[in-house]
């Protein structure tokens, strides 16, 4: 009998039930009450998010510390794609978003920076990454992908994705690719609102899905998306509650044999359309084994309180729960989270952590991708005088009444040039007096949007085609996603960093500088612009 099949015997249904929940929690130690569900309930899974993170010490020691809950320990994972999406920000390696990891059209350095990632999550006790998103870009105005994808090729997403996963894996971690069955051609953040995709069954299985089949049988772990897509499933049932996509295709078609985890079942678009009740329901019907709750003990109570009932009363067969605990505990037992406790030493974390940065550097130096440099601006003398142009800054998941007035440009240019002064511009229309005497007061201006929705894209570009009448040489860096240019074709010089890491404005700085040229390629096509994988330097 292998160890997890003894363990199995020896749980109770509440035991059992306990290891379909993955719980996040508030605050930079472990709530008495959160602590009190993990333990009676014996919850299986941990989501680590930048509120719980404050620093190497204080991380190290809250996984030790969760590491010690419950009769099995429970596994403890982070959304750690690199780039926009790194919960530890500075504290461990980024690396560039996905699509500019992709931008350096080198597998191996992608499997480089999975490895180099994933040494420092394990020196910090994180047992995996929700990562990497194969999803397909395929919408250039989509909200809540972008840049996180490394491509609008289905091929290119595989197999770089594919890299990633290796580099994690040498490092003896879990990755989880999501979001399936595809959440690249949504126009609406699945946060928020249903995303219903019109791609007839053809194209979506062709596009979207075919990254998460051709791995299907490699992964141990996957995660869903609250996405519709009617021509393939006719109830209109998000995806994370669909029998016919999460059984029918993913399990009997493609051949997945791992753990099925949710996305978040607290993002508006679930937790504001469907009771608890029906929750549960679905997620039985559809073949989950494990339940993401991110944010409320109330509401993961609730769910475990009506979970516990149905299954006690008969509604929900004890055999459908084994099934899945079955598999949890398995994969458990392959990634060693059924030994002793997890114990990571504290001072060694401190002293080890980040120790690669020299090659996070070299990776994110050829990310950077020069699309125009028609009036060859660059590289720039560091004896002049700077003016940059960046406006607030507000997530995609945000409203934007509540931006931020930061600078990603700002405390990199000056180690760099001589003066720099920076505009920071609110996200609606500005006084153009301010503009125009900005733009006449330095010999060089760096226009830095930043965008990753419609809204905030069309609210900067209409700005930088004013700008771009008053001073036609302005140096326009997209720190976010690539297809602004869209809205200003008349650019003449045009970069993306896809991001807005120190490593990316450090090796944006560089590039800007001449102390290396960029070698990046766009992983993306931007219709009518730019093919995809060109840059500067391609033959015209």
């Amino acid at each position: 009998m292998k160890k997890y099949e003894m363990i199995f015997s020896e749980l109770s249904i509440e035991e059992k039930i306990g290891q379909m929940f993955m719980i996040g929690f508030p605050g930079l130690t472990l709530p008495p009450d959160v602590q009190k569900f993990i333990n009676d309930k014996n919850i299986g899974f941990i989501d680590i998010f930048a509120r719980n993170v404050e620093s190497v010490e204080q991380t190290t020691t809250l996984m030790n510390d969760l590491h010690a809950q419950a009769k099995i320990q429970p596994m403890i994972f982070t959304d750690q794609e690199g780039g926009v999406v790194c919960q530890f920000s500075e504290l461990a390696s980024t690396f560039p978003s996905q699509m500019g990891m992709a931008a350096t059209a080198n597998p191996a350095f992608i499997e480089l920076a999975g490895e180099v990632m994933a040494e420092d999550m394990d020196l910090l006790g994180i047992d995996g990454f929700i990562a990497p998103s194969l999803d397909v870009n395929n919408e250039p105005d989509n909200p809540i992908i972008g840049l996180r994808s490394y491509s609008d090729d289905a091929k290119t997403v595989l197999d770089f994705g594919k890299a990633f996963i290796r580099g994690v894996h040498s490092c003896g971690l879990v990755a989880i690719p999501k979001h399936f069955p595809g959440h690249g051609g949504s126009r609406l953040d699945s946060h928020l609102v249903l995303p219903t995709f019109d791609a007839s069954e053809e194209y979506y299985r062709l596009c979207d899905m075919f990254p998460f089949k051709s791995v299907a049988k490699e992964i141990d772990f996957m995660m869903t998306a609250h996405i519709s897509i009617p021509q393939i499933d006719p109830s209109v049932m998000p995806a994370t509650f669909s029998k016919k996509f999460l059984v029918d295709i993913l399990r009997d078609e493609f051949g997945f044999n791992g753990v099925l985890i949710t996305d978040c079942l607290e993002m508006d678009v679930i937790k504001n359309n469907y009771s608890a009740e029906e929750i549960i329901d679905n997620i039985i019907e559809a073949g989950i084994d494990v339940m993401l709750l991110s944010h409320s003990i109330d509401f993961q109570q609730e769910l475990y309180n009506v979970f516990i009932e149905k299954v006690k009363s008969g509604i929900i067969p004890v055999e459908r729960i084994d099934s899945s605990v079955k598999r949890i505990l398995a994969m458990k037992e392959k990634y060693r989270a059924l030994d002793e406790h997890k114990y990571r030493d504290v001072p060694r974390a401190v002293k080890l952590i980040r120790n690669k940065r020299p090659i996070e550097d070299l990776v994110t130096r050829h990310s950077i991708v020069m699309l125009r440099n028609k009036l060859n601006k660059i590289p720039l003398e560091t004896n002049q005088k700077i003016g940059i142009i960046e406006w607030e800054k507000t997530r995609s998941t945000v409203e934007l009444h509540t931006p931020t007035h930061t600078s990603y440009l700002e405390k990199f240019a000056k180690k760099y040039f001589d003066e720099v002064n920076v505009l920071i511009l609110p996200l609606k229309k500005p006084d153009p007096a301010v503009i125009k005497e900005f733009l006449n007061s330095y010999e060089n201006v760096i226009v830095a949007p930043f965008s990753r929705t419609p809204e905030v894209e069309m609210l900067q570009a209409d700005m930088i085609r004013e700008i771009i009448r008053v001073r036609d040489d302005v140096i326009i860096v997209a720190t976010g996603n690539p297809y602004d240019i869209r809205h200003f074709q008349d650019a003449k010089t045009y970069l993306a960093t896809f991001g807005f890491r120190d490593s990316q404005m450090i090796a944006l700085m560089d590039n800007l500088t001449g102390k290396f040229t960029p070698q990046g390629k766009l992983p993306v096509e931007i219709k009518g612009i730019f093919p995809r994988w060109y840059n500067s330097n391609s033959c015209l």
